[in-house]
């Protein structure tokens, strides 16, 4: 399969590939397509979280609980690294 990418985009992909930041293309437009599913799950994430507060579904913020989750998430991924 062919891409057809923008010169500017194709230049970046041969200097992250030139400069060893990926292995090859492939696995830089592979790595690509990883951030873009990522980034609609977190534009599917805000929308679903405007829709709550529109609804008036909310409850107050617990910062504490907060910094908890953050730090269980952290822990979570150093575990996966």
């Amino acid at each position: 399969m062919s891409t057809n990418l923008t010169p500017e985009n194709e230049q970046f992909l041969s200097e992250v590939v030139a400069r060893g930041v990926f292995p090859s293309r492939e696995e830089a437009l592979n790595t690509a397509v990883v951030l873009l599913k990522r980034r609609e799950e977190v534009v599917c994430a805000v929308n679903a979280g405007i829709e709550q507060v529109e609804r008036g579904d909310v409850r107050p913020l617990d910062v504490e609980k907060l910094r908890e989750e953050i730090r269980g998430l952290l822990d979570e991924r150093r575990a996966d690294s």
